[in-house]
C-alpha cells in the first residue's frame, strides 16, 4: 500500500524531531498537510536542502533529506509523487550545482527515474540537464502491484 502527503508528514517528523514543531505549526495553520506547500516548507527553509546541497557542509543531513525525498517517490502514492515531481524536484533543479550534487545523494533507479520521466514530463524542467549516471538509458517502469 503506498503512503499518502499525512502518513509522510508523520514519518518526516518523526524522521527529523528537530522539525515536528514547524511542521505541526504549518498543519494547524491550514488545518491539514498541503503537501506542495508542507514539503517546500519543511525542505527549503530553516534548514534549506538547497543550500546545503550547493556547500555540501552536513553531508550526512543531506544524504538524510535525500533518502526521505527518495522513500517519497518509492512508497508514495500518486499524490505523494506528484510532490516530489513539482514541488521537490523542480526547486532542487533550480541551481546547477545544487543539482549535481543532489545526484550524488540519489540511487541509480530514482536518476534513471528523474531523466527519463520527471524531466521529459515537466515542462518546467525542460531546460534542466539530466543526472549522471551508471545504468543503462532505458525508461524506468514502476512495478505493478
Amino acid at each position: 500500500m503506498k503512503l499518502n502527503k499525512e502518513q509522510f508528514a508523520e514519518l518526516f517528523m518523526q524522521e527529523f524531531p528537530e522539525q515536528k514543531e514547524k511542521a505541526l505549526e504549518d498543519i494547524e495553520y491550514f488545518g491539514e498537510v498541503l503537501g506542495h506547500v508542507f514539503y517546500t516548507d519543511m525542505l527549503f527553509h530553516e534548514p534549506d536542502l538547497r543550500q546545503m546541497l550547493c556547500t555540501e557542509e552536513n553531508p550526512e543531513l543531506i544524504r538524510k533529506y535525500c533518502r526521505f525525498i527518495e522513500s517519497m517517490w518509492l512508497d508514495g502514492n500518486d499524490a505523494v509523487i506528484n510532490i516530489v515531481n513539482v514541488s521537490l524536484l523542480e526547486n532542487l533543479s533550480d541551481n546547477a550545482l545544487c543539482w549535481f550534487h543532489f545526484g550524488k545523494y540519489i540511487s541509480e533507479d530514482f536518476k534513471r527515474y528523474i531523466n527519463t520521466e520527471a524531466i521529459p514530463n515537466n515542462i518546467l524542467m525542460s531546460q534542466v540537464p539530466p543526472l549522471p549516471y551508471a545504468g543503462k538509458r532505458k525508461r524506468y517502469k514502476p512495478e505493478k502491484h
